[in-house]
Order: C-alpha cells, then sequence, then structure tokens
C-alpha cells in the first residue's frame, strides 16, 4: 500500500468538479436564449424529457441487472414532485432577470436548505448557537438586498415576478434536496436521479400540454434544436452526473462549496453574451451572498462532524 496515495491529487473528482461548475453555469445563459422562441412550460416539456431519456438506457439495464429495488420508485415520487416545483418556477425566471442576477440570487437556496433542515433534522437545531451560522445568515440577507437594490435601476414589475419565482424555487430546491437524501438512502446517486427525471418529465410534459405552446418548436430552425438538445444534456443530464462523481470523489464539503463559484462564470458569459452589466454594488453584494453561503454550509458541516465524533468509540 501506497502511504501517498491518500495525498495524492483525485485529477478525475477534480476534472468531474470543474465540469459540474462548467455545466450548470450555462443553464441560466440556455434559457434565457430561448426566451423568444418558447415559453417556460415548453423549455422544461422538452429539456426534461431529453435528459431523462439520456438516461433511460442504464436505468433499464440496472433494473435487468436485479440493482434497483422497486421501493426507490416509490420514494422518487416525493422528490419529484418538488423537482417538478422547482423546475417550473426555475424555468421562468429568465423571462423577468438577466442571467447573472439568476445565478447569484438562486443561490440563496442554501438559507433554505438549512431552514428547511431544522424542521426534518431535530438535532440540526445546534447551529442555533453558531455564530458562524448567524454571520452567514446575515451576509446572506445583506448579499441577497444588494443584489436586488444596488443595480442601476430599483427593481418593479418583471424583475419582482423573477426574485420571487426565485425565493419560492430555492424553498422549493430545498426540500427537493432533503427529499432526495431520504430516497436515494442505498441507491446508487445515479440511478435514482434516472427514476426522478422520469417523473419529472411526465409532470413537465403534463403541463407543457396544457398551459405550453408546443406548436413554436416547429418554427424553430434545426440550428436552434440542437441548441435545445445540448442545453437538455448540458444543464441537466451531465451537471447530475458530474456532481455525483466529484461527490464519491473528492466529499460534499468542497463540492458543493465550490459550486458558489458558478455565479461568476455565469455573469462572465452573460457580459460577452448579452452584454449585462452589474454594478460594482451588485459585484459586491454577490460576492456577500456568496461567502455568507459558504458560511452556512461550513456551520453545518461542523455540526455534522462533531455529532460524528461524539459517535466514534475512544479506544
Amino acid at each position: 500500500m501506497n502511504p501517498s496515495r491518500g495525498m495524492s491529487f483525485d485529477w478525475s473528482g477534480s476534472g468531474a468538479l470543474v465540469a459540474s461548475l462548467l455545466c450548470w453555469a450555462t443553464v441560466p445563459l440556455f434559457l434565457r436564449s430561448f426566451i423568444h422562441e418558447m415559453d417556460a412550460w415548453t423549455a422544461n416539456g422538452v429539456r426534461y424529457p431529453i435528459a431523462a431519456l439520456f438516461w433511460l438506457g442504464p436505468l433499464l439495464y440496472s433494473c435487468r441487472q436485479g440493482r434497483v429495488d422497486g421501493i426507490y420508485f416509490r420514494r422518487a415520487l416525493l422528490p419529484a414532485v418538488f423537482s417538478l416545483a422547482t423546475q417550473s418556477l426555475w424555468a421562468w425566471a429568465p423571462y423577468f432577470l438577466e442571467p447573472a442576477m439568476m445565478a447569484f440570487l438562486s443561490k440563496v437556496s442554501s438559507v433554505f436548505a438549512v431552514l428547511c433542515s431544522f424542521l426534518v433534522f431535530p438535532d440540526e437545531s445546534k447551529l442555533l448557537g453558531s455564530g458562524v451560522f448567524w454571520t452567514g445568515l446575515a451576509l446572506c440577507l445583506l448579499g441577497f438586498l444588494g443584489m436586488t437594490f444596488l443595480g442601476s435601476t430599483i427593481p418593479t414589475g418583471g424583475a419582482l415576478i423573477g426574485i420571487v419565482l426565485l425565493l419560492f424555487s430555492g424553498i422549493f430546491f430545498a426540500w427537493y434536496g432533503i427529499a432526495v437524501r431520504w430516497a436515494i438512502t442505498g441507491v446508487d446517486s445515479r440511478t435514482a436521479f434516472a427514476i426522478i427525471s422520469i417523473y419529472t418529465s411526465v409532470g413537465t410534459i403534463i403541463l407543457m400540454a396544457f398551459f405550453g405552446q408546443p406548436s413554436r418548436l416547429l418554427e424553430m430552425t434545426p440550428d436552434r434544436h440542437i441548441v435545445l438538445v445540448v442545453s437538455a444534456l448540458v444543464g441537466i443530464a451531465f451537471a447530475h452526473v458530474f456532481f455525483y462523481i466529484a461527490i464519491a470523489r473528492i466529499g460534499v464539503t468542497i463540492t458543493t462549496g465550490c459550486q458558489l463559484l458558478s455565479p461568476f462564470l455565469t455573469a462572465v458569459g452573460s457580459f460577452f453574451i448579452f452584454h449585462e452589466v452589474l454594478t460594482l454594488g451588485q459585484w459586491t453584494s454577490g460576492a456577500v451572498l456568496l461567502a455568507g453561503c459558504a458560511l452556512l454550509m461550513w456551520s453545518q458541516e461542523k455540526v455534522h462532524s462533531y455529532r460524528a465524533e461524539r459517535k466514534t468509540p475512544k479506544y
């Protein structure tokens, strides 16, 4: 056994982490590019099923090999409901907000994730006595208000609608994460995502049929159809897989923490593609918001580490 093995740099895990960052940074950019070609119901009704079909083959293979217990198909219904709500609200946000604003404000979901965990996991209440937790929460609030009100104009009308959509999307995304944690216990994460994505796709197709205008897809040029498929694969199918690989190889803390870099990548892309320019106040507020999210995750990790240490017998 090589003693230095544990200290070696994990190229595969780091590569997967970088890939997941790049994938998720493109999502607001892709969605924003479709706002004049289709409504959000139609975008959801096409993109999510494409991602689900991509993983359908591996899922069927796992089922034939007897690796998937039927109970997971029942458990996946709950996170799929939250996923559908999150996806529906998130998909409408780019019709009211520019990509960079979307990317930064969407990270407020980290706040809701911690707050929702109080309701599900009673021992999470230990965070209430953490100065790091309260500092992170305060920074998140300051950063969110700064991103909202320190722009070149005060948000009104449609912009306010977009902010509200992101807030509710963040709430549902927090519950989605908790439901996924419960549903995938004992099953490979990629298999779980495949099942959840199928259920979510059924919902997005139904919503598209009732409220969308899928006929507008026929008006798109072939190259735009290709972009639509690429957006589904990159932003949904590939992003999740790279994220799972990174978690498995280099851990949850580093992987989740580094995801806070994605809004900066989105902002750079939005500047060149949509000429979106953030004010100095917004850049500063965005950095404060992400710093607050990082502190929240750090405080939660400290509680989990302390709990695990208490349960570990000393010899």
